[in-house]
């Protein structure tokens, strides 16, 4: 689920000229990672749909300032991490996920095929263990997994992402990822 960290220069130009066509084809492409990034930070479905589509918003009214030596996914990732840590000290609540966050993850087209209905139970319940348990982490630890684990960006990515030394980020997601499985394993569960 990687967006392409380097969407078409024209594209972009086209946005900043005020195409709107150009702008709704950067919203299609963009869309689904958006969501599933503001989701894995805030852990609610309509929060994440709020803020993946206040992102848009945003992205559209600035991408005149947005300077295109620079790749686009990480202003555009900027914007959509800022919305969402203020959409999360804002509403002072915990946080509570719908099935789509782990079930993106764990689930893939082969696991699909030919199901029974046992299995599917079971595959249920793992994906509401495995959400309970990535609640349970901060929003810090939840990003880092999502963007390696779930989205599938490469360790450079995910730190021009989020502005940190590689070497921060292969830490960071260790001890996520070791958090995530101490969680797992006291509910009595397997890594995923």
């Amino acid at each position: 689920m990687q967006v392409q960290q380097e969407l078409s220069k024209d594209l972009i130009r086209r946005c900043q000229t005020g195409d709107r066509s150009a702008f709704s084809e950067l919203v299609g492409q963009l869309m689904r990672p958006a969501y599933f990034q503001a989701l894995a930070l805030l852990g609610n479905e309509d929060d994440a749909r709020e803020v993946s589509q206040e992102t848009f918003a945003r992205v559209w009214r600035s991408i005149g300032q947005y300077d295109a030596a620079q790749p686009f996914y990480p202003w555009f990732y900027t914007v959509l991490r800022n919305l969402a840590m203020n959409a999360l000290r804002s509403r002072r609540r915990h946080p509570q996920v719908g099935g789509d966050f782990a079930d993106a993850w764990l689930e893939t087209a082969a696991d699909q095929a030919g199901r029974e209905p046992e299995q599917e139970l079971r595959r249920q319940q793992q994906v509401a263990r495995v959400n309970a348990a990535l609640m349970l982490l901060s929003v810090s630890d939840r990003e880092i997994i999502s963007l390696k684990d779930m989205h599938d960006y490469a360790y450079k990515d995910i730190a021009d992402l989020l502005g940190i030394p590689i070497g921060t980020v292969m830490s960071r997601l260790y001890t996520a990822r070791s958090r995530l499985r101490s969680l797992l394993e006291e509910d009595g569960d397997e890594q995923p």
